[in-house]
């Protein structure tokens, strides 16, 4: 799932319910459920209540259009595309949960011989809490990734690696540590999107990317800032271990050269974050080190 605009979800939703597409089927099946699950409740209930010769109208009514409500809210989690196991936690959570109100509705104007009814109404919302919870929870933890990491390599995006940055540059004036920014860029980039074709580019992109996660630490932050270049905030770490990190990456990019292309290597910028430094300041100073590498003939690491 990918973010998108309100005007973009808009369309994303009308284009997957259009009659006939697969995701219209699903949302299809997911409403039947819903009709089915509720019609047999009421015949379950009709079979073993009685009216009440003092029904509370009122208790039932807003009990009633919460199951409007939660209908509404299913319905449309049912036309939005989501990943399988996501839509089902939530979809089945919402209708625990509507099934639950449309109980409580119904024992506002009906006697039950028994507590069943009361039981169930309670086995419902609780199995529907638990299950939407569930849902919602893996809802958000996907979007969170999705909106801080880029697609193609698992690295983090820019927005995220920029508010990381700002951040860390805060914390750094409170408390001294040594820390680096690298600046990366894969050399050649462009002969191999034209000479072995895009998606060979991308298989390129992602090995840096997995490279990349194996060098760095738990603690670093890992960025692709746009097309072959990418951004690593070493936390904690003095210019001599950026380096050594740098040389380390040098290596393993070179190890993963995919089959067929000339060996893979990138030039590179490093420089320590000072006190006074802002986003942007940090920022030149490190591409300023990356370019000096290009310049320099590639394939290098350039301390400033």
């Amino acid at each position: 799932m990918q973010l998108r605009s309100s005007s973009n979800l808009r369309l994303f939703i009308q284009s997957s319910s259009r009659p006939g597409s697969p995701y219209f089927l699903v949302a299809s099946a997911w409403l039947l459920l819903n009709l089915l699950v509720s019609g047999g409740v009421s015949l379950w209930i009709i079979k073993q209540a009685q009216p009440m010769q003092n029904a509370d109208w009122l208790g039932a009514s807003l009990a009633f259009a919460s199951v409007f409500a939660v209908a509404f809210m299913y319905l449309l989690v049912s036309l939005i595309l989501l990943k399988p196991h996501i839509k089902s936690n939530v979809l089945v959570g919402l209708l625990l949960l509507q099934q639950s109100r449309y109980l409580d509705g119904l024992e506002q104007v009906l006697l039950l011989n028994g507590d069943g009814l009361g039981l169930a109404e309670d086995l419902l919302f609780l199995l529907g809490a638990i299950v939407l919870a569930i849902g919602v929870t893996l809802w958000v933890m996907l979007t969170y990734r999705q909106a801080t990491l880029d697609k193609l390599t698992r690295v983090h995006n820019r927005r995220h690696f920029e508010k990381a940055l700002q951040q860390h540059l805060q914390s750094k004036r409170q408390e001294a540590l040594d820390s680096c920014l690298l600046v990366l860029d894969l050399d050649n980039f462009k002969r191999i999107n034209d000479g072995f074709g895009h998606s060979m580019g991308d298989m390129v992109l992602r090995r840096l990317g997995d490279v990349l996660r194996q060098c760095a630490r738990r603690e670093d932050v890992i960025c692709r800032s746009g097309g072959e270049e990418f951004e690593i905030l070493l936390v904690r770490a003095s210019a001599e271990a950026g380096t050594k990190v740098a040389e380390r990456i040098m290596q393993q990019i070179a190890a993963a050269t995919p089959d067929g292309l000339p060996t893979l290597t990138a030039s590179m910028g490093i420089t320590m974050v000072l006190p006074d430094d802002d986003v942007d300041s940090l920022r030149r100073r490190a591409d300023k080190a990356m370019y000096m590498a290009k310049g320099q003939g590639k394939a290098q690491v350039v301390e400033l």
